[in-house]
């Protein structure tokens, strides 16, 4: 019959595959597990990270979530404009340095600017897909979790908007972290144009005098921002308490200070990481080791 051949086919090729198993003698070695599942587990732990303000939205009551969601996207859009903001500020601050301390000609710091903001727009916006998927695909595990929490028809568009609301917050968010980031690799590589030493180190400093005038000065106020984003979208009666005394609670009268001054060490960290990842840690540590040949910073 035409399908034996095929089959006596199948089973040679089965029987060779497992012979040639057995010839390997398979070994479980610890260290090679961990090589395997460490990157998957951090990737699973970002998925999780992203994913988790929006099932905590989902699960909660609606008397909760008429002061989570608000806030989660007050927060964000707060974050997003600021972020953006000291993203512009520290690209121009750097080609200040680098025209004022370095004496370059302006025309020559002015297309350096040009050039590097062009390069940093078009990565933030071929991240920006990745992460509008990866906020999507958390917030409907999240949904999928959380949704048979609630019941009723009548609270069927209430989970959905709500849904919504939490996934856009949590994405522009991890923009603003993303525009953090970039504010820094853009102060380092247009310094870097002059200084291979000292780019990372004004990178750091540009990076966090950006943010903190951000904060304090101009229409993107972090504090008046907040309040007039709640203002708008919180209800009057929140758990039964006037909103006026809700943001009070929540925007004390430091919060100006800890806004312009309380991320600091989070930008710092992710200024570590991103010299970390772009070595400019080992550039730094062959310049001072006094290495003739060091290999340059430049990220383009």
């Amino acid at each position: 019959m035409p399908g034996k051949p095929s089959l006596r086919n199948a089973r040679s090729v089965l029987s060779a595959e497992l012979a040639a198993i057995r010839r390997r003698d398979p070994d479980l070695d610890a260290a090679d597990l961990t090589l395997f599942t460490f990157p998957l587990m951090v990737r699973a732990l970002g998925v999780l990270a992203i994913g988790v303000v929006p099932l905590l939205v989902v699960r909660s009551s609606d008397d909760e979530d008429a002061l989570l969601v608000p806030l989660i996207g007050s927060l964000a859009l707060v974050i997003i404009c600021t972020a953006v903001v000291a993203w512009l500020m520290s690209i121009v601050l750097s080609g200040l340095v680098v025209m004022i301390l370095y004496r370059t000609r302006p025309g020559a710091s002015s297309q350096l600017v040009v050039r590097i903001l062009t390069e940093s727009f078009r990565r933030v916006s071929d991240s920006s897909s990745h992460l509008t998927l990866l906020a999507l695909v958390a917030g409907l595990i999240s949904l999928a979790i959380g949704l048979p929490t609630r019941r009723g028809d009548e609270q069927a568009n209430s989970v959905i908007d709500d849904l919504l609301a939490a996934q856009v917050g949590v994405l522009l968010a991890v923009l603003g972290f993303a525009f953090i980031a970039e504010s820094i690799r853009s102060s380092a590589d247009i310094v870097d144009d002059q200084s291979l030493m000292l780019a990372w180190p004004w990178a750091l400093v540009i990076a966090c005098l950006s943010w903190s005038t951000a904060t304090m000065i101009g229409p993107f106020e972090t504090t008046r921002m907040l309040t007039i984003l709640l203002n708008e979208w919180l209800p009057a009666l929140v758990d039964g308490t006037p909103r006026s005394e809700v943001i009070a609670d929540l925007l004390p009268p430091n919060a100006r200070w800890w806004a312009a001054f309380g991320p600091l060490p989070v930008i710092a960290l992710v200024w570590a990481l991103t010299a970390w990842r772009h070595e400019g840690f080992v550039a730094l540590r062959e310049f001072l080791e006094g290495d003739d040949e060091v290999p340059s910073t430049r990220l383009r």
